[in-house]
């Protein structure tokens, strides 16, 4: 499958070099052109350090994996582009002051993919790939490749057709997918 990151960060770096293992071509892209392509370069022939609005035209499936606070720059800048496209959400509402990791308020009685729904507009939501540490998602997803014990990856969505599309992508990480039912059911890493 093509899959195209919108961040190639901790959580974004480390699902791009799963999913390359996997099988799947990644098309990166970030704010900054350089991570994407240093990445690219480590990944190999199947990952292509690209610009957002390409990576989101040509990817199946559309994975933003940025801070939770950038989501409303993300909708202002892509937020045409992804209209009815399947997108996967790994972000959690934290952010990072001082040094230290700070749990940010969810508005309106919303889970963490439903605010972030509302701020996307007419996206396929699939929430995924956030319920852990970047570098146990490493971990877990290359002992599950490797032939070790596959870690369960749950997922919600409230797009059944959209969670079908994505449940591959988590087995060619290297888990078990575990429906976790609507985004209204959805729980953030640590929870």
């Amino acid at each position: 499958m093509r899959v195209g990151l919108i961040g190639t960060g901790r959580i974004g770096g480390n699902l791009a070099r799963l999913l390359v293992a996997g099988g799947d071509e990644v098309l990166l892209s970030a704010g900054r052109p350089d991570g994407p392509k240093a990445l690219a370069d480590e990944l190999g022939a199947h990952a292509t350090a690209t610009s957002p609005l390409d990576a989101i035209a040509a990817a199946d499936v559309v994975v933003i994996a940025v801070w939770w606070e950038a989501f409303p720059e993300i909708a202002l800048e892509y937020g045409a582009a992804l209209q009815g496209r399947i997108v996967v959400d790994p972000s959690n509402p934290l952010t990072e002051r001082d040094g230290q990791i700070v749990r940010l308020p969810i508005p309106d009685g919303l889970t963490s993919p439903q605010y972030q729904l509302r701020r996307l507009g007419d996206v396929r939501l699939v929430r995924t790939f956030g319920d852990r540490p970047a570098a146990d998602l490493l971990a877990d997803g290359q002992r599950g490749q490797g032939g070790g014990a596959r870690g369960q990856m749950r997922y919600w969505s409230d797009d059944p057709l959209a969670a079908a599309t994505v449940l591959p992508l988590i087995r060619d990480a290297g888990f078990e997918p575990v429906d976790g039912g609507g985004l209204a059911q959805s729980k953030n890493a640590g929870e």
